[in-house]
């Protein structure tokens, strides 16, 4: 019997076994061919790259999707050759060369390899079709699908050079297996486990203070200038940081909760049931013997469920930040009053309904004599700390009038905001701020205006974040009774006259943007909520789509991980399981003890990787994200998404999981 009739004929016999493996193998190289297919596709990155961003990024994000592909394959690899050492063994025995045995091993990772190239091949195609047609009509792209070939020559020869590449490394580190195992070692071998990592008291709590202190000091980082991070500086502190949770869980799984288990075995009362007597030295076994690849599963995890959620709220929030800075649908500074007609006729150009509003906004910029002004008073100007080569403005307050404010929010169709506002009084004003007030809250605040020759004192009786100009056109507005207004108009020249365009029959309206743009010369003061959250989608789409491709080969690397190496514990522990059911122990009671047993190894990753995500999505938008919206538990429900899409995967994993292992054992 040759090599190819004897791998066919194994991996027939062991159809069941090597279905979720095949069917993994497959979905990574569908993402993988997917992602090539994307990369190559010339007509598509024509569309959304102008200045090669997006070819640089596939070029990165294509070692690393790489890199992980070999780390699983030789995962997956290393854990059926485990398997089937003693099957091996038996054939070394029977005069079986371990060439010979080398190139059994060899052909069955080409037909597993090749039938995954087949299905991932087919899947990868119409994944990547699906990608095409979702980024076409996400960025309302005008492309010619007919350009785009179904099935793309150069992917699928990376792709079958890349998964011979990888047959060729699992031969070379099967051979060193064979050739370094003696004729016994194969026979043992399934037996043993990982290097046993002996627990104790110190290192357990070493690591219980080292994940306790890394945490409080990602904590530390919302007490803002007072915080370690602002007087000693990011990158060390987050380093530091990174340490001290990644050495605190190593030290914790592997000493840690062992040693909390062996402690709770004290308890007689609690240790001494029907399951627990069972399932508490075998988790203490397999925390010893398999500390290794929990630890890398948690920090997988980890990994998995941040670069998720951080990809979430790095959309999400900049979209919802839009209603900030540029509030009105189309907003422009005017010149002259010619211009007013001519921007009115384009509109009308666009859009025949007469829900259109344009109200015009004259902005006077007033001085104020007080020592202790808000950081809104200079913010953008040439000596404030915000500076802008583009936009600079004068330090000074930004004076609109109440009744200007109140109109502008209607046509924005902010109703909340206007439920909140009362009247105003000539010495009265409400401050916009321009990040939420946090230590420094101007409220009762006195600020003496220059208007004139004369010096009039106002009270800020509140102060919001609903600022109804573009930060393109005014920071620090300062609303002021109508009276108080007409003064100021009286006495000084307008800083800036603005034209704000609202209603629904404008919204998304691109073409209408790019006219106004195209008239008013690509001026930097015309804003749009629509256009900028267009321009997000189109920055940051492909960005997004890329690390996507990592975030789920991280999914199903996992999951996968995670089932099979279950799988191998609760099949070495078949002989146990069989000694319980013939003590007495019903299937019922048997499958309850593999549910205990199997959710442990599923829950310890999931639930750590969700600490860890927790905090480090605090610290990254805490510091790495302008603050200029509100706090509020809506802004992370893009967060809470991400992490419920996490736990249902691992819970449809664990399903498997439970369901294969119970079949195994209590298979008549």
């Amino acid at each position: 019997m040759n090599n190819l009739s004897m791998a066919l004929k194994n991996l027939k016999k062991n159809f069941s076994f090597y279905a979720l493996y095949l069917l993994s193998v497959s979905f990574v190289i569908t993402v993988f061919f997917a992602f090539t297919s994307f990369s190559m596709n010339t007509v598509m990155l024509e569309k959304i790259s102008g200045n090669g961003r997006v070819e640089t990024m596939c070029n990165v994000i294509s070692v690393f999707l790489m890199t992980f592909v070999v780390f699983y394959m030789s995962y997956s690899n290393r854990f059926f050759l485990r398997r089937r050492t003693k099957e091996l063994g038996v054939y070394a025995l029977l005069g079986y060369r371990k060439t010979t045995v080398l190139s059994l091993l060899t052909t069955e990772n080409l037909l597993v390899c090749f039938g995954a190239f087949i299905v991932g091949i087919l899947l990868g195609s119409v994944f990547h079709k699906g990608i095409v047609f979702g980024i076409t009509k996400l960025l309302d792209l005008s492309i010619n699908n007919s350009e785009i070939p179904f099935f793309n020559v150069n992917a699928i020869s990376k792709t079958a050079c890349f998964i011979f590449a990888i047959v060729i490394v699992l031969m070379l580190s099967n051979s060193r297996f064979l050739f370094k195992t003696s004729l016994m070692g194969l026979v043992r071998f399934e037996k043993s486990a990982e290097q046993k990592m002996a627990f104790h008291a110190v290192p357990a709590i070493i690591g219980f203070c080292c994940i306790i202190f890394g945490y409080v000091l990602a904590l530390n980082i919302l007490r803002g200038d007072k915080s370690v991070w602002f007087a000693i500086g990011y990158t060390p502190i987050a380093m530091l940081t990174l340490v001290l949770v990644v050495v605190g869980t190593i030290l914790f799984i592997s000493s840690f909760l062992p040693f909390v288990v062996q402690i709770s075995k004290n308890n007689k009362r609690k240790f001494y049931t029907e399951t627990k007597i069972i399932t508490s030295p075998n988790f203490i076994y397999r925390m010893r013997s398999n500390s290794k690849t929990l630890i890398m599963l948690t920090l997988l995890s980890a990994a998995t469920l941040t670069v998720s959620s951080v990809m979430a709220l790095s959309l999400y929030y900049p979209i919802a930040a839009v209603s900030r800075i540029a509030p009105s649908e189309i907003e422009c500074r005017i010149e002259n009053e010619s211009e007013i007609d001519v921007i009115k006729q384009i509109v009308n150009e666009h859009s025949s309904q007469n829900d259109v509003s344009f109200l015009q906004t004259n902005i006077y910029k007033v001085t104020s004599t007080s020592e202790q002004v808000p950081l809104e008073y200079s913010v953008g100007s040439s000596k404030g700390d915000s500076d802008n080569e583009k936009i600079l403005r004068n330090a000074g307050f930004e004076c609109i009038s109440y009744s200007n404010y109140i109109a502008l929010l209607e046509a924005q169709g902010k109703k909340g905001a206007l439920e909140q506002i009362g009247e105003l009084h000539d010495s009265e004003c409400i401050l916009v701020k321009y990040q939420p007030a946090s230590d420094n809250d101007e409220t009762g605040n006195v600020y003496p205006l220059l208007i004139g020759n004369e010096e009039i004192s106002v009270t800020v009786i509140a102060t919001t974040l609903d600022n109804p100009i573009s930060f393109a056109n005014s920071i620090g507005t300062l609303i002021v009774s109508d009276d108080l207004y007409d003064a100021i108009a009286e006495e000084i020249n307008p800083e800036t006259e603005v034209l704000s365009i609202n209603g629904q029959s404008i919204k998304d309206n691109e073409a209408l943007f790019l006219d106004l743009s195209e008239y008013l010369n690509d001026s930097p003061y015309l804003q749009g909520n629509s256009h900028r959250i267009h321009e997000i989608f189109s920055l940051s789409s492909s960005t997004f789509l890329l690390l996507g491709f990592l975030v789920i080969l991280f999914f199903i690397a996992t999951g996968s991980i995670l089932y099979f190496n279950n799988l191998s514990v609760i099949s070495d522990s078949k002989a146990d399981y069989e000694i319980l059911i013939k003590m007495g122990y019903t299937d019922r009671t048997v499958k309850k003890i593999i549910k205990k047993q199997t959710i442990s190894f599923f829950s310890i990753p999931f639930l750590f990787g969700l600490v860890d995500c927790v905090f480090a999505t605090l610290v990254y938008r805490t510091a790495l994200m302008q603050n200029i919206l509100k706090e509020s538990l809506i802004l992370y429900i893009p967060t809470f998404i991400a992490i419920l899409l996490t736990f249902i995967i691992y819970m449809i994993y664990y399903c498997m999981t439970v369901h294969t292992c119970c079949k195994t054992v209590l298979k008549k």
